[in-house]
Protein backbone atom coordinates (compact mmCIF):
# COMPACT_ATOMS: atom_id res chain seq x y z
CA UNK A 1 0.00 0.00 0.00
CA UNK A 2 2.82 2.27 1.00
CA UNK A 3 4.76 1.78 -2.49
CA UNK A 4 1.37 2.38 -4.41
CA UNK A 5 0.82 5.93 -2.54
CA UNK A 6 4.57 6.90 -3.09
CA UNK A 7 3.91 6.14 -6.85
CA UNK A 8 0.79 8.23 -7.05
CA UNK A 9 2.51 10.92 -5.40
CA UNK A 10 5.41 10.84 -7.53
CA UNK A 11 3.17 11.15 -10.52
CA UNK A 12 0.81 13.90 -8.97
CA UNK A 13 4.03 15.87 -8.13
CA UNK A 14 5.47 15.52 -11.59
CA UNK A 15 1.98 16.40 -13.20
CA UNK A 16 1.55 19.47 -10.46
CA UNK A 17 5.61 20.31 -11.94
CA UNK A 18 4.85 20.16 -15.26
CA UNK A 19 1.43 22.06 -15.53
CA UNK A 20 3.74 25.23 -13.03
CA UNK A 21 5.92 25.13 -16.15
CA UNK A 22 3.64 25.59 -18.45
CA UNK A 23 1.79 28.26 -16.19
CA UNK A 24 4.12 31.30 -18.20
CA UNK A 25 4.00 30.06 -21.54
CA UNK A 26 0.24 29.46 -21.32
CA UNK A 27 0.39 33.50 -19.99
CA UNK A 28 2.62 34.85 -22.45
CA UNK A 29 0.21 33.29 -25.41
CA UNK A 30 -3.00 34.33 -23.62
CA UNK A 31 -1.05 38.34 -23.87
CA UNK A 32 -0.17 37.26 -27.02
CA UNK A 33 -3.67 36.43 -28.17
CA UNK A 34 -5.33 39.48 -26.08
CA UNK A 35 -3.01 42.12 -28.07
CA UNK A 36 -3.16 40.50 -31.32
CA UNK A 37 -6.89 40.81 -31.14
CA UNK A 38 -6.99 44.18 -30.23
CA UNK A 39 -4.59 45.45 -32.82
CA UNK A 40 -6.44 43.65 -35.64
CA UNK A 41 -9.34 46.38 -35.29
CA UNK A 42 -7.44 49.23 -35.28
CA UNK A 43 -6.30 50.43 -39.23
CA UNK A 44 -2.68 51.50 -39.10
CA UNK A 45 -3.10 55.02 -40.13
CA UNK A 46 -2.16 58.30 -38.66
CA UNK A 47 -5.21 59.50 -36.93
CA UNK A 48 -5.03 56.08 -35.11
CA UNK A 49 -1.83 56.79 -33.79
CA UNK A 50 -2.93 57.30 -29.80
CA UNK A 51 -4.87 53.74 -30.26
CA UNK A 52 -1.88 52.29 -31.30
CA UNK A 53 -0.11 54.14 -29.20
CA UNK A 54 -2.45 52.74 -26.00
CA UNK A 55 -2.02 49.29 -27.24
CA UNK A 56 1.78 49.34 -27.20
CA UNK A 57 2.10 50.81 -23.96
CA UNK A 58 -0.01 47.91 -22.71
CA UNK A 59 1.42 45.33 -24.58
CA UNK A 60 4.98 46.18 -25.55
CA UNK A 61 8.26 46.69 -23.14
CA UNK A 62 9.30 50.00 -22.98
CA UNK A 63 12.52 49.10 -24.88
CA UNK A 64 10.36 47.88 -28.14
CA UNK A 65 8.13 50.88 -27.80
CA UNK A 66 11.30 53.46 -28.03
CA UNK A 67 12.72 51.31 -31.14
CA UNK A 68 8.49 51.74 -32.64
CA UNK A 69 8.56 55.52 -32.04
CA UNK A 70 11.73 55.58 -33.33
CA UNK A 71 10.95 53.62 -36.61
CA UNK A 72 7.74 55.53 -37.09
CA UNK A 73 9.39 59.15 -37.00
CA UNK A 74 11.30 57.60 -39.97
CA UNK A 75 8.66 55.92 -41.88
CA UNK A 76 5.43 57.95 -40.17
CA UNK A 77 3.86 54.79 -39.95
CA UNK A 78 5.43 53.30 -42.42
CA UNK A 79 6.27 49.74 -41.64
CA UNK A 80 4.47 47.92 -38.69
CA UNK A 81 7.33 45.24 -37.01
CA UNK A 82 4.26 43.66 -35.06
CA UNK A 83 1.99 42.60 -38.13
CA UNK A 84 5.73 42.68 -40.65
CA UNK A 85 3.11 45.02 -42.88
CA UNK A 86 0.77 42.45 -43.76
CA UNK A 87 -2.81 43.22 -43.02
CA UNK A 88 -4.86 42.32 -39.98
CA UNK A 89 -8.67 42.09 -39.34
CA UNK A 90 -11.35 40.37 -37.90
CA UNK A 91 -11.44 37.62 -40.86
CA UNK A 92 -7.69 36.57 -39.89
CA UNK A 93 -8.48 36.34 -36.86
CA UNK A 94 -10.35 32.85 -37.24
CA UNK A 95 -6.86 31.53 -38.64
CA UNK A 96 -4.53 33.18 -35.88
CA UNK A 97 -2.09 30.48 -34.09
CA UNK A 98 0.30 31.39 -31.29
CA UNK A 99 2.88 28.52 -30.29
CA UNK A 100 6.09 28.17 -28.21
CA UNK A 101 8.73 28.45 -30.36
CA UNK A 102 11.03 25.80 -28.93
CA UNK A 103 14.47 27.10 -30.46
CA UNK A 104 14.52 30.08 -28.48
CA UNK A 105 14.02 31.34 -24.76
CA UNK A 106 10.90 32.95 -24.37
CA UNK A 107 9.96 33.11 -27.80
CA UNK A 108 6.80 32.44 -29.46
CA UNK A 109 5.23 32.25 -33.04
CA UNK A 110 2.40 34.13 -33.84
CA UNK A 111 0.73 33.14 -37.55
CA UNK A 112 -2.14 33.96 -39.70
CA UNK A 113 -3.76 33.63 -43.27
CA UNK A 114 -3.69 36.91 -45.15
CA UNK A 115 -6.27 36.81 -48.09
CA UNK A 116 -5.37 39.50 -50.25
CA UNK A 117 -4.78 39.80 -53.93
CA UNK A 118 -1.44 39.78 -56.03
CA UNK A 119 0.00 42.40 -58.14
CA UNK A 120 -2.08 40.64 -61.34
CA UNK A 121 -5.43 41.27 -59.46
CA UNK A 122 -5.40 37.38 -58.23
CA UNK A 123 -6.70 36.14 -54.95
CA UNK A 124 -3.88 34.71 -52.91
CA UNK A 125 -3.40 33.62 -49.51
CA UNK A 126 -0.46 34.31 -47.42
CA UNK A 127 0.83 32.84 -44.25
CA UNK A 128 1.90 35.68 -41.82
CA UNK A 129 4.68 34.63 -39.52
CA UNK A 130 5.63 36.70 -36.98
CA UNK A 131 8.22 35.50 -34.59
CA UNK A 132 7.90 36.92 -31.42
CA UNK A 133 9.66 37.61 -27.77
CA UNK A 134 8.01 38.26 -24.82
CA UNK A 135 9.54 39.19 -21.54
CA UNK A 136 8.37 40.29 -17.99
CA UNK A 137 8.14 44.20 -17.08
CA UNK A 138 6.50 44.71 -13.96
CA UNK A 139 5.04 41.49 -13.41
CA UNK A 140 2.92 41.29 -16.65
CA UNK A 141 4.32 39.67 -19.58
CA UNK A 142 4.81 42.18 -22.86
CA UNK A 143 6.31 41.87 -26.35
CA UNK A 144 10.48 42.51 -26.39
CA UNK A 145 10.77 42.06 -30.02
CA UNK A 146 8.85 41.20 -33.30
CA UNK A 147 10.01 40.15 -37.02
CA UNK A 148 8.04 38.68 -39.57
CA UNK A 149 7.45 37.31 -42.83
CA UNK A 150 4.64 36.23 -45.14
CA UNK A 151 5.32 32.94 -47.37
CA UNK A 152 3.05 33.03 -50.18
CA UNK A 153 0.53 29.42 -50.14
CA UNK A 154 -1.09 29.96 -53.77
Amino acid sequence: MKRILFVFLFIASAVISKAQNNAPDGQAIHMLKEFYTAYCTIPFIPKNIHKIDSLQTRYCTIKLRKELKGLYKETGLGHDVLTNDEGTDLEHLKTLKIIKDTSKANAYIVSYIDHTLSAANKPIDKTVVIHVTVAKENGRFKIADAYGDAISLR
